[in-house]
């Protein structure tokens, strides 16, 4: 007996001190205790440290996720995956000097490290580093020609450079090695709405089909069939995008817009559309005085009155409402 009685000590004061640890956290959310209680038990593990401060970037908590992820590059300064991960902290920070020295040292420890490349690719193109950009891109499609993501950054850059044939030719490669990419669908279909072309439409549709609850693909087809009058196919893509995003403003401000016109004349519906509109932002002028414009169609010009009223205190000049209390004040005389 005098053998076994350390043993049960030795078993029970562990026990003890798993259930200490446990009670510590107990308070936290689960994903979260079990991260601390694992650092507790192996402090000196740097992918613990990484794992939490992933928790505390996901949940927003920049300040505490940046203390562990700065652990974890110190006690294991040789893995480039934390270097970019540091990076998202100081990007979410704004200090974007920091977040391009993180990425350039995740790739100089891992010159294969394409996430990092990625990452400053889209960093240098945001603070218009349109050279050092292409060359980033380039360095990335080197290593990985079948790569969307790099393409459609380069989209961007192109764009932003006037380059529009090399803009629409990187964005066909986009959907040709990810379909999938509803980015390029909705920058294609923007690009010839802009242009009146109907050829948007497939494009909004091609993205639809894998991206059904996409509601700015439905409200810019909405808006497309409603520029070329086809009210029936506008009315029913915006309900769409109405039913999936109660408080998208395009579609609510767009919906009574067509409701007024001569093709549906559903004042009180477009009434509601709008009143919607703006009980999510008060500060949506265009929906105050598309309101009223609906009001005085349907004759209730004291409400009308009062929506043009509203709209000038919050856009002072805004030309449709001085109009239309100028036609209300030729009614009333």
């Amino acid at each position: 007996m005098k053998k076994i009685i350390p043993f049960f000590l030795v078993i029970l004061t562990l026990l003890s001190f798993s259930c200490t640890n446990k009670n510590k956290y107990k308070d936290l959310p689960e994903e979260l205790a079990k991260l601390s209680l694992n650092i507790e038990k192996h402090p000196k593990n740097a992918e613990n440290y990484y794992k939490r401060a992933d928790y505390y970037y996901r949940n927003k908590q920049i300040e505490k996720g940046i203390q562990d992820i700065q652990q974890a590059v110190n006690l294991q300064p040789d893995s480039s995956k934390y270097y970019v991960k540091l990076s998202d902290f100081y990007f979410a920070m704004q200090e974007t000097d920091l977040t391009e020295e993180m990425l350039q040292k995740a790739i100089s420890v891992d010159e294969n490290n394409n996430e990092a490349r990625l990452k400053l690719a889209e960093l240098q193109y945001l603070t218009r580093q349109y050279d050092d950009c292409d060359k980033t891109i380039s360095e990335a499609l080197k290593r990985q020609p079948h790569n969307p993501k790099a393409i459609l950054t380069k989209a961007f850059m192109l764009k932003d450079l006037n380059d529009t044939v090399g803009y629409i030719r990187m964005l066909q490669l986009v959907i040709d090695q990810n379909p999938k990419e509803i980015k390029a669908y909705l920058e294609l279909g923007y690009f010839y709405q802009m242009k009146n072309d109907p050829m948007a439409i497939s494009y909004y549709q091609n993205g639809l089909r894998y991206d059904p609850k996409n509601v700015e693909l439905h409200s810019n087809l909405a808006k497309m069939f409603q520029d070329m009058g086809k009210f029936d196919e506008a009315e029913q893509e915006y309900k769409t995008a109405i039913s999936i995003d109660s408080t998208d403003l395009r579609s609510l401000n767009n919906l009574g817009y067509i409701y007024i016109n001569d093709y549906f004349k559903k004042y009180d519906e477009a009434v509601d559309l709008f009143t919607r509109a703006i009980n999510v932002n008060p500060n949506f002028f265009y929906a105050l005085c598309n309101r009223g414009i609906a009001y005085e169609l349907a004759g209730n010009y004291v409400a009308a009155r009062k929506d043009y009223e509203e709209t000038l205190k919050l856009s002072t000049n805004f030309e449709p409402a001085i109009l239309g209390l100028n036609r209300l004040d030729k009614i009333q005389r």
